[in-house]
């Protein structure tokens, strides 16, 4: 059983605090392949920063994604469902302190596949924490994406060759045919 894991794709992330630019050529692969899995009956998770007042993280990146604020909700284009998994977490790994792990285990997860932001923070971070707990890793590139500055190239490398992580495309995921080229 596949798990669609869709990290940190909230208002903060895409258009508040803390933007990425980047993130808006996400949006539509992650839809294209969040309906692909509704329709094969895939574990969604949506893995949300909702952070605390003194948070670690805080120090870093500042106020952000914090819990009941609007900041930290997912964007519309991506809205979650009923009995989807909303899985709040206060750092960065979908897996810390969050009880997902034993969520899907209980459903028969063991493939999970990894999206949305940043490929070398929180993207890495819980493919680190899939890895230590035996799940198959999937991360498909046109559907994460890191900060400017940031090379995509070297972040998907290293979840490659450090976690054994399976780098694709959307397309490959939900079947469509590639692009001719001219």
């Amino acid at each position: 059983m596949k798990a669609l894991i869709i990290v940190d794709m909230l208002e903060d992330f895409v258009g508040g605090k803390l933007a990425n630019p980047k993130a808006q050529a996400i949006i539509e692969p992650l839809q294209r392949l969040l309906a692909r899995a509704r329709e094969e009956g895939w574990v969604v998770v949506f893995s949300n920063d909702a952070h605390q007042p003194g948070d670690p993280e805080l120090k870093v990146w500042g106020e952000h994604a914090m819990a009941g604020d609007p900041g930290a909700e997912v964007i519309a284009e991506l809205a979650p469902r009923e009995g989807e998994i909303v899985s709040p977490k206060r750092s960065y790994g979908a897996f810390d302190g969050t009880g997902l792990d034993e969520q899907l285990r209980e459903r028969g997860v063991d493939e999970v596949v990894i999206t949305g932001q940043h490929t070398h923070i929180c993207v890495r971070h819980s493919s680190y924490g899939a890895l230590i707990r035996g799940y198959e890793i999937t991360i498909p590139r046109d559907a994460v994406c890191a900060f400017e500055g940031v090379s995509e190239e070297d972040a998907l490398e290293y979840l490659k060759a450090t976690y054994g992580a399976t780098v694709t495309t959307v397309d490959e995921l939900v079947g469509a045919p590639a692009p001719v080229s001219a």
